[in-house]
């Protein structure tokens, strides 16, 4: 079904809301990743999220043809860390040696092999267990980011790895703030331009 079809299906006046997220979810498993953003889109549009403070947030994460849906942001974003690093066994190395090359122009980087190097000298998050969790090759990784935040580190991740956003992997917050989602297109967007570029 092409993209125009499948957007006129979405519009039906009588769709529910559960057939929206059906649409979409039925897209995410066929890696159909525009068709999957066009039915957010449509979801909003027509069952609007009342702006939430706090708690998990349902989220949806593609890697390389895997879809899998998740009950939090921060559960997705741990395991898009965790198939980085299948990917490409040196991603958090590379991470780390691309955000010291940068030097005080990087933002805090999220990773450490101790939860202390993570956040500044006399931080009361250092003590807190649910501020980061562990990861493979003993790495520890600041989770207590908002979903914007996930989203910037997952694309220096995948950069390092050689990976490409929205190709290779996706990071889909239902409910996400508008926020997230005009940053997304604008990396969307970036990411066809240079496509365009390099094609010439």
């Amino acid at each position: 079904m092409d993209i125009q079809r499948f957007e006129k299906i979405l519009r039906e006046p009588d769709k529910t809301r559960s057939d929206l997220q059906n649409m979409k979810d039925n897209a995410l498993k066929k890696g159909e990743i525009e068709m999957a953003r066009l039915a957010e889109e449509v979801l909003k549009e027509r069952f609007p999220v009342v702006s939430r403070r706090g708690g998990a947030t349902p989220t949806a994460a593609v890697f390389r043809g895997d879809h899998k849906n998740f009950d939090s942001g921060k559960e997705a974003y741990l395991w898009l860390i965790k198939q980085h690093q299948a990917f490409d066994i040196k991603a958090i190395e590379n991470y780390i040696a691309l955000h010291k090359k940068s030097g005080s122009k990087s933002k805090r980087c999220r990773f450490a092999q101790n939860p202390h190097d993570l956040y500044p000298k006399g931080s009361t998050r250092i003590d807190d267990t649910s501020q980061f969790s562990t990861l493979q090759g003993g790495w520890y990784v600041d989770t207590n980011l908002n979903h914007k935040d996930k989203f910037a580190t997952l694309i220096q991740l995948s950069y390092v790895c050689g990976l490409e956003y929205p190709k290779d992997w996706d990071f889909v917050v239902t409910g996400g703030t508008e926020e997230l989602q005009q940053y997304q297109k604008i990396v969307i967007r970036g990411n066809k331009l240079l496509d365009e570029l390099l094609a010439l």
